[in-house]
């Protein structure tokens, strides 16, 4: 670069030709002055800047000049008139360098030599060693080296990242060492924003961003999702299950919405798309827009946050790059539950009353057995007995161990960049392989990622960018509702049930364990491919000003099969020969979406004296057409071949389609002052087609404000201490158009029945809905303050933030129609929310004698309530339809129950065993000794739940909120001598859960297990027990003792080892001797170990209430074990 002695006053007009700077007259009277002070008084008088080219170049000579109203040129032909000085004049800038032809230049030029090391002398690997204002450069190897063609008194910037940018002048042909400093000041960042990017400092919006490098590090993750948990505040991402190729959901800051499909809007290099089919190690940096301020700009689209993905680019370093990785994976699962003994098990049996079990096995005659098993296995050598013509089972059996086996998953990427003066390139492949753990080849997840990136940079005004981008996945899994399904079979069979097959009438026959059902059932498929095409253009007409066209296509397919096969097992309970379905059938499905984005915008900055001002404004139309058909028949001709044209049974189809157009026109203006005073204003004109025309358009603007007190000269005596303060506020409106495209037109549905009348399908029609006349758009407005702090040279970093979110006319349900009607109530504008939340992150880099490390934390927590909602009775919990049902004042996540007071005793009841006078009893059931006592707070003496209305709530209060709280994530960092080590730790801090099922409660449901987490229930021996008497066949009081209660509300909260990572960089002493840059091998652990407080198999990560039904289990999350190697020469 060129060395900037004075930035002068720089006249806002930045548009007027050269020739019109050069035509300008003025006045310059100096008589012997220094060079230097000569430049100062022409600054003045013609109001020009000047920049030195050469740093030899004299400034103390004594100079003067006597010009009367003359030109530029005038003036410099004097000043440097018998020297071999320059000039060039560039609008209001004069450039100075020696007149040296290009040819002497040439001939002076030679190869210089030297080393890059960090602070503590080791050599720094791929430093970017490069010739200011030339195209010349190179990076360093494995040992800091370089060589470089130069000249004498080139000017290198050599740089790196973490470090700072350093530039020097090349002196002689001597070697040249230089040490390079830590970046400690972080506020220089550029962070991508909306349309573009910002230097970190300047950001007065709510915005957290991460290098993808960073987060990922050696991590075995094939997941964007997974890569980013716990590591930025406000990002909330859960899933459901641990199979292969699992999708994640995102949150940004909690509820925005009562409309619970509601997600980020994921922009990838300024356009949409599906995250999950995204590879990691093609992503530069992720950043979160967290307030209405920085995701105003996106409009309608932007109600629930935004999360920008920026993609590897190519370089523009002459040197060819080559990188490979690769990551091999062992897991197990890391939750698994543990069931009781068949001994412990047949003794609930016996305790919750029953006589004869299931096929009639007689429960005393079964404990005796069971004794003599367990004394002398070898008198039952085949793990059962006989008697009276009855199986009684006594070999343990583990059904999770005997369905799985340990997973594999390998990955490999190589990527390949670089680029000359003219061209920049980037090709990069990926592919993931996992086998998951259940014990067959149908467990399986593939992707492939092909990315290529070409830029060119013929024209120094315009430059055409093209990113094409392909993935295909495809994922297995088996599935039958056959013998209890999979996992239901995992779940409620006991420790007791025979593993193999079974000769029922003399038929051998697998048995319905979940490892038979696995072998029997057919692979569900999905296979999706996407491709991507991006262009840009970006034109530079004039002086600050960049104009952008960029066009997106996407399209995206999404196919999936499933077959329901028949088959028959013997049933290891009753031993009968049972089938799993009447008749196969045979599903398939596929989802088109093809997506086309437009945007056009232009950016202007200027700056003169303390001034900064920076214009974007654009226009952006994006459309998306859906289609969607699905087709299913039974009976398949051959079941090793399912399709449709192999069935012959009926046909059962339906299809669907969704289209949908967003426009706006949006805009940016960042103004600053002495760098000190911030202000942004944000906003966008925006139209959606899935609202009514008469309310399509809305305008969503926001403003926000910072002031950098450390910049203060006041502040300054402080600078060794304080680093960096930076106070920041916005406010901003934002609307939300995450409905369905057509919520505003009545229509009925027509379906295609499953039965028939006299042998015709009949074809039914869901009444009409009705639809408001002011249907139009909720409104997010929210107001965020916050800090940034930096200390003892910013190695100490603090983020903070708290902010309030009013979401406004929000669509609900008005008023209630008549019956007659037909109908539901329409939907409108006609509820409101408010949220409040806060978030810290904090951060510590530093480094003793050659160890460098780092460790930061950050937390995130906010509560929701409902501010407006039509619901006069004040009902709580589901309405008539089994819908959620909200009232004003009501904070999410409520949990309505009972207060639990006790286990009734025996003391209870009169010798008749009839419940005393005066203890209360749930309406409906007369209880036993060991049943649950429920509080009576209404003093009725009866336990009941009322009109579940808030006047009229029964029994029943708030006892807790589901809503996670204090969600937070723990990191850090150490290297020495090549080796590395990090973690990282996420978790939540608060959270109830209301978990009532089989993994939980013993004897939940009929015909199911006891676990041995369950085994402190109630019996005349054991009064004093956590769980409540039990029954035979959950029947009996099982219902009144399972309802929502304080006693069994679950304590939520978790910590969770996410990862730890080892690597290894081996020296490049080494390396070099094989042509290879850099080698480094890493071992990691992955979902290591999760502290929480819910019995084994339970996780603390998914909704084990809501998604997982009366079992409360799935596939589980995985423990993952990896190595591998990243290669780059």
């Amino acid at each position: 670069m060129l060395l900037l002695l004075s930035v002068g006053n720089v006249l806002t007009g930045g548009f007027q030709l050269s020739a019109q700077e050069q035509s300008k007259r003025f006045s310059v009277k100096v008589d012997n002055i220094t060079l230097k002070e000569a430049i100062e008084v022409i600054k003045k008088q013609g109001n020009y800047s000047f920049l030195i080219r050469n740093n030899d170049i004299d400034l103390n000579r004594k100079v003067s000049v006597n010009i009367n109203n003359g030109t530029i040129n005038d003036v410099m032909g004097q000043l440097l008139a018998g020297t071999d000085v320059s000039y060039e004049v560039n609008g209001t800038r004069v450039i100075m360098f020696h007149a040296v032809t290009p040819q002497k230049e040439q001939e002076k030029a030679f190869v210089l030599k030297g080393r890059i090391t960090d602070p503590t002398g080791e050599g720094v690997i791929g430093a970017n060693v490069k010739v200011v204002d030339s195209t010349e450069g190179t990076i360093t190897d494995m040992d800091g080296n370089f060589s470089l063609m130069v000249t004498p008194n080139a000017r290198l910037s050599i740089s790196y990242i973490g470090y700072a940018t350093q530039e020097v002048v090349v002196k002689d042909q001597r070697p040249l060492n230089v040490t390079l400093k830590e970046d400690t000041r972080l506020i220089d960042e550029v962070v991508v924003v909306g349309y573009g990017v910002q230097k970190k400092a300047n950001l007065t919006g709510a915005v957290s961003s991460v290098k993808m490098d960073d987060v990922l590090g050696d991590r075995p993750v094939v997941s964007v999702s997974d890569a980013l948990k716990g590591a930025m505040p406000g990002l909330q991402i859960t899933g459901n299950s641990g199979r292969p190729g699992e999708e994640m959901s995102f949150n940004i800051r909690g509820v925005n919405s009562l409309d619970k499909n509601g997600k980020p809007l994921v922009l990838v290099d300024n356009v949409e798309m599906d995250i999950n089919m995204l590879d990691p190690n093609d992503i530069e940096s992720v950043t979160v827009l967290k307030d209405a301020a920085s995701s105003a700009i996106y409009g309608a689209r932007a109600a629930f946050g935004v999360i920008l993905i920026t993609t590897k680019k190519g370089s523009d370093a002459t040197k060819l790059s080559i990188n490979y990785s690769n990551n091999f994976s062992f897991s197990r699962p890391a939750n698994m539950p543990h069931k009781a003994t068949p001994l412990q098990t047949v003794q609930a049996y016996k305790d919750m009353g029953t006589i004869n079990y299931q096929s009639g096995q007689n429960v005393d005659t079964w404990l005796g057995l069971l004794k003599e098993y367990n004394a002398n296995p070898s008198a039952y050598p085949d793990g059962y007995a006989m008697v009276d013509g009855l199986r009684y089972s006594l070999a343990e059996t583990d059904l999770f161990d005997d369905m799985m086996e340990t997973g594999f998953q390998q990955t490999h990427n190589i990527s390949v960049g670089g680029g000359t003066k003219d061209i920049s390139y980037r090709f990069s492949f990926g592919m993931v392989n996992e086998n998951g753990v259940l014990a067959s080849d149908k467990d399986t997840y593939k992707r492939y990622n092909v990315s290529s990136y070409l830029r060119s940079d013929v024209f120094s005004w315009i430059t055409p960018e093209l990113d094409i981008k392909y993935t295909n996945s495809n994922s297995s899994l088996p599935e039958t509702s056959g013998g209890y399904g999979i996992w239901g079979a995992a779940v409620a069979f006991p420790s007791y049930f025979p593993t193999g097959t079974m000769n029922i009438d003399g038929e051998e026959l697998p048995i319905n364990t979940p490892r038979n059902l696995i072998d029997l059932a057919y692979p569900t498929t999905i296979q999706k491919n996407n491709l991507r095409i991006f262009g840009k253009v970006t034109i530079s007409p004039l002086k600050n000003v960049k104009l952008i066209g960029e066009y997106t296509f996407n399209h995206l397919s999404n196919e999936k099969t499933k077959f329901e096969k028949k088959f028959y097992y013997a049933h290891g309970g009753n031993f009968v020969k049972e089938v799993s379905t009447a008749n196969s059938k045979y599903e398939y499905s596929n989802g088109i979406t093809d997506y086309n984005a437009l945007n056009f915008y232009a950016n202007y900055n200027n700056s003169w004296g303390k001034h900064d001002v920076t214009v974007m404004g654009g226009f952006n139309q994006e459309s998306s057409d859906y289609r969607y058909a699905e087709m299913s028949r039974m009976n398949m001709i051959n079941e090793d071949l399912p399709s449709i044209s192999q069935s012959t049974g009926d046909y059962f189809a339906k299809d669907k389609f969704e289209r949908y157009t967003v426009r706006g026109l949006f805009y940016r203006i960042n103004y600053s002052f002495a760098g000190k005073y911030l202000l942004e204003t944000n906003g966008r004109y925006d139209g959606s087609s899935k609202f009514p025309k008469n309310s399509r358009f809305g305008f969503f603007p926001s403003v926000s404000a910072g002031w950098r007190i450390s910049e203060e000269a006041f502040m300054k005596p402080l600078n060794s201490v304080l680093s960096n303060l930076k106070l920041r506020g916005s406010w901003g409106n934002i609307g939300n158009q995450s409905i369905s495209p057509y919520a505003y037109i009545p229509g009925m549905d027509a379906e295609q029945a499953y039965w028939t009348v006299s042998g015709i399908k009949v074809t039914t029609l869901k009444p009409a809905a009705l639809v408001s006349n002011s249907f139009t758009w909720e409104k997010v407005t929210t107001i965020d303050v916050g800090f940034d702090l930096g200390l003892l040279d910013n190695r100490l970093n603090m983020v903070f933030d708290w902010y309030r979110r009013d979401t406004k006319g929000m669509l609900a349900p008005g008023s209630e129609l008549p019956g007659v009607l037909g109908a539901s109530a329409p939907l409108q504008n006609t509820a409101d929310l408010r949220s409040k939340g806060w978030e810290i992150s904090v951060d510590w880099n530093d480094q003793i004698g050659k160890v460098k490390y780092s460790i930061g934390f950050n937390l995130y927590d906010a509560k929701t309530k409902i501010t407006k909602y039509n619901n006069e009775t004040g009902l709580f919990g589901k309405d008539k339809n089994n819908n959620e049902t909200y009232r004003v004042g009501m904070e999410l996540g409520e949990i309505w129950g009972y207060v639990t007071d006790r286990l009734y005793t025996v003391d209870d009841f009169d010798a008749d065993g009839k419940l005393k006078p005066g203890i209360a009893k749930v309406e409906g059931y007369n209880p036993n000794p060991g049943d649950i006592l429920y509080k009576d707070l209404d003093g009725n003496n009866i336990i009941n739940s009322g009109t579940s209305t808030t006047k009229d709530p029964g029994d029943r209060k708030i006892i807790g909120n589901n809503t996670r709280r204090y969600q937070y994530g723990i990191h850090g960092s150490a290297s020495w001598n090549g080796f590395s080590l990090s973690f990282l730790l996420q978790g939540v801090g608060k959270r109830d859960l209301w978990v009532m099922n089989d993994l939980f409660y013993p004897h939940y449901d009929a015909w199911t297990t006891v676990y041995d987490s369950q085994l402190n229930y109630w019996t005349p021996e054991n009064t004093n027990s956590y769980f409540p008497r039990i029954y035979e066949k959950a029947a009996g009081n099982t219902d009144a003792n399972t309802r929502v209660q304080t006693r069994y509300l679950q304590d939520g909260s978790y910590l969770s080892i996410r990862n730890i990572t080892l690597s290894y960089n081996f020296p490049s002493k080494w390396m070099s001797k094989i042509g290879v840059n850099n080698l480094a091998v890493f071992f990691s652990g992955e979902n290591l170990y999760t502290f929480d407080h819910l019995p084994k198999g339970l996780d603390p990560e998914r909704s084990v209430t809501d998604d997982l039904g009366q079992r409360g289990f799935t596939y589980p999350y995985m423990r993952q074990y990896s190595f591998g190697i990243n290669l780059s020469f």
